[in-house]
């Protein structure tokens, strides 16, 4: 009961670790600005690939990443213990939670007041809910507005034991009840993406009903095409509402991780997941810096060569910092992003070991 290694084979494990880097890398393709929304996309060729990728294809990145969450947790069978899970989650997602989002206050206001930066949060004049939003994101996202997911996560941490009671015992009226009730947004606003909890309760499913997850991988070219023709006719029909394609690609793209799993450039993914968690904490201030150096000093600069080299820019960057944390204060780092304190690095935090107390959930954004 300890953790998940005896009930997840290494092949799995392995296709989870790469899966989460590339997530998370899309993640931060996702968020790389400007921000066009889909009616405001031009026809030239680069608005196009650029709103096949941000619009579309990696809109899938935060249910892949839930339904893996609900399927490590749930194999883990640690929603059994309560008390253990809340007191572990709290580690590997609240405590990083608050370290990359308290933080980042002061910046953001001082932005606002000396700098004449216009923000979201809007933290000046003072107002008391936008500042325990801000903080907290008790109704909306906070101010590293990436961690909405970590935030929403924990409502899930705490709604796990009800959902594995549903899984074990009324596993599809479970589901039916859970679609009702979150995708027609009777919880108002306990969770702020309400398709985080189908998609990991769906996890679960796969988790506590042993979906044989090698089913599809025959036919894994053929998902990835179907996936990648959604996405298309999504940006060439201008579609607005992604559900049902958020809803079909963690099994669509699931599946195709097969190709790669196993390759060369599959074990490179597997060893760089380490620095997903971290990845995903850290990286949008560094990308609004990238943007603010760029609106002022990058006119020499075509703007589809910034939203190339930006993501890859930052994930450079954050992974060298990574790497001088962990050699210049390893304990405090570990902390701070939720893994164990131990002597010796992790290849694959949470996976490898077969404890699903390090960045397992947490990690998979």
């Amino acid at each position: 009961m300890k953790g998940f290694s005896m009930s997840i084979a290494p092949g799995i494990r392995d296709r989870i670790a790469l899966l989460r880097l590339v997530m998370i890398f899309g993640v931060i393709v996702l968020h790389t600005p400007a921000y066009v929304p889909m009616n405001a996309v031009g026809t030239g060729w680069f608005d196009l690939v650029k709103a096949f990728f941000q619009l579309a294809v990696f809109r899938a990145s935060v249910p892949v990443l839930t339904v893996i969450s609900g399927f490590l947790l749930f194999s883990s069978r640690i929603d059994l213990e309560p008390a253990r899970c809340f007191a572990k989650k709290s580690r590997t997602i609240l405590i990083p939670f608050l370290c990359f989002n308290l933080t980042l206050l002061p910046f953001a206001l001082g932005a606002e007041m000396f700098a004449g930066m216009e923000l979201s949060a809007n933290l000046w004049p003072f107002d008391p809910m936008r500042w325990l939003n801000a903080a907290f994101g008790l109704t909306a996202s906070p101010i590293n507005y990436p961690l909405n997911f970590l935030r929403d996560l924990l409502v899930l941490m705490m709604l796990a034991p009800l959902f594995g009671w549903l899984l074990r015992h009324y596993a599809w009226p479970g589901f039916v009840l859970v679609l009702v009730v979150f995708m027609g947004n009777f919880d108002g606003n306990l969770l702020l993406r309400d398709l985080m909890a189908v998609s990991f309760y769906i996890g679960g499913l796969a988790a506590v009903r042993n979906w044989n997850l090698s089913l599809l991988d025959r036919y894994a070219g053929i998902c990835l095409i179907v996936f990648l023709l959604a996405c298309a006719a999504i940006v060439h029909f201008r579609i607005t509402n992604t559900t049902h394609l958020r809803l079909a690609a963690p099994l669509l793209i699931w599946s195709a991780t097969v190709l790669i799993a196993g390759t060369s450039f599959g074990s490179w993914l597997v060893r760089m997941s380490k620095y997903s968690f971290f990845l995903f904490l850290a990286h949008a201030p560094v990308l609004l810096m990238t943007w603010v150096l760029y609106d002022r000093y990058g006119s020499a600069m075509p703007y589809p060569v910034y939203w190339v080299l930006a993501p890859i820019c930052v994930t450079a960057v954050l992974i060298a910092v990574y790497k001088l944390a962990m050699a210049t204060m390893p304990r405090v780092f570990r902390v701070m992003i939720g893994a164990s304190i131990r002597s010796r690095p992790l290849s694959v935090p949470g996976v490898q070991r077969g404890d699903d107390d390090d960045q397992t959930t947490s990690v998979n954004v």
